[in-house]
């Protein structure tokens, strides 16, 4: 689903909190949507593309003029801050609409939690040199106070220009696509995830996690949608309930997509985005219950919840390194 090569930092001091200055060499970063279509930035203004060396690496989302949210393996630490940029408000990589925006990074700030061998805590927040001017194409998107739950079975949007398949590009003019996904329990998540998985694949999904997608893999992120939004429409209003974490492969069978929950880290991301939208609210639709006899598989058979205990002590001893540059969801 994502494909990234992760590295090291400089601390820096912003306001009395710790925030990153990306120093070093280089690597590489990307991602897209499988199963998607072509949409417009009018329609999601808040997507963002990320740029390392002026080549598209990551997504994210707007959630105030001078901030925007991504995903923390957007950043290996030998990539120098100063090689990154984002551009706003375009529906079209290579045609670029008459406002579009480009801007430079100040500071990168990484989810003190983060772990690159888990994926807890995949979330950092950029501040922009300079505000960005809001337009029709270039707009904040509201985030979920930790309290909301968010129903399985309800219907959401993924958004990016990654590739359409694995090690497939987004074919020229690159535009923008979305692909709308169904989230899925964690319980039922990290059982499809241990579906014929091999015996080093050891990645459970967390409680800052959530999961959107289908078993018969239809709809997916991937690389170069790493850092991009999970929007849901709920209550006439837009939400951002996911940032694209990893995956393995993508849009295979059995395999969801997996998300960082803005929720989980609200309360960082306020310390730092004192202006962000956070509301609180309700969202009125029946979850789709867990078959207590086991998960689904595309090909119709059930197969036994894991052992949730088990399987977390083993994510954080023994998962081998190079897991990272398979699966995560960047072009880096």
């Amino acid at each position: 689903m994502h494909g990234a090569v992760l590295t090291g930092v400089a601390v820096c001091i912003w306001g009395g909190v710790k925030c990153l200055v990306l120093t070093g060499s280089v690597s590489t970063v990307h991602e897209r949507i499988v199963g998607g279509s072509d949409a417009n930035i009018d329609d999601y203004p808040w997507q963002v593309n990320v740029r390392y060396n002026s080549e598209s690496a990551c997504g994210g989302s707007i959630i105030s003029s001078q901030w925007i949210l991504t995903a923390c393996h957007c950043f290996p630490e030998e990539h120098a801050l100063a090689d990154y940029e984002a551009i706003f408000g375009t529906t079209s990589l290579i045609q670029t609409d008459p406002n579009t925006q480009t801007v430079l990074f100040e500071a990168v700030y990484k989810n003190p939690t983060y772990s690159a061998d888990a994926h807890v805590g995949d979330i950092a927040v950029v501040k922009l040199k300079t505000p960005l001017t809001l337009t029709t194409g270039v707009g904040t998107i509201s985030l979920l106070a930790a309290s909301v739950q968010i129903p399985p079975g309800l219907i959401c949007s993924v958004t990016g220009w990654g590739n359409i398949n694995q090690g497939v590009a987004l074919p020229i003019p690159r535009t923008l696509q979305v692909g709308r996904v169904q989230v899925i329990s964690s319980r039922t998540c990290n059982c499809l995830h241990k579906i014929d998985a091999s015996s080093d694949y050891h990645i459970t999904i967390q409680s800052d996690m959530i999961c959107a997608g289908y078993k018969e893999g239809t709809v997916d992120a991937c690389q170069g949608d790493s850092g991009g939004p999970l929007a849901c429409y709920i209550n006439n209003k837009w939400y951002q309930v996911g940032v694209v974490s990893w995956g393995d492969q993508c849009g295979a069978k059995n395999r969801p997509g997996v998300y960082t929950l803005p929720s989980a880290h609200i309360d960082w991301i306020k310390s730092l985005v004192t202006d962000c939208q956070v509301d609180s609210i309700t969202i009125d639709q029946a979850p789709i219950p867990d078959n207590e006899n086991g998960c689904q598989a595309a090909d119709g058979a059930i197969y036994p919840y894991p052992n949730r205990g088990t399987a977390i002590l083993v994510t954080f001893i023994t998962l081998p390194l190079y897991w990272l540059s398979a699966y995560l969801l960047t072009n880096l």
